[in-house]
């Protein structure tokens, strides 16, 4: 059994912006360097193509599975997307 933590560990609003914004900015710029539709990325990942235009406006975000398809598709490794800019 764990031991409960003594204090909750809280996320300053500020710093998960900067990483919200960074993340859809670097999703979109990847993409546009590599002259890929959105149309066609939004295929390759099984999702709507509205879908994937909420991710790069940052709107919504992506699960595991399609960070790590965009990863194969862009060819970044998965650090690429939650490096600050």
């Amino acid at each position: 059994m764990r031991p409960k933590p003594e204090k909750e560990v809280r996320v300053p609003e500020s710093e998960i912006l900067e990483y919200d914004n960074a993340f859809a900015v670097r999703m979109k710029s990847l993409r546009d360097e590599r002259g890929l539709k959105r149309g066609w990325v939004a295929e390759q990942l099984g999702v709507h193509y509205n879908t994937l235009k909420n991710w790069e406006l940052g709107k919504a975000h992506p699960g595991t599975r399609e960070i790590l398809a965009l990863c194969k598709i862009y060819h970044v490794k998965p650090d690429v997307f939650f490096r600050s800019l």
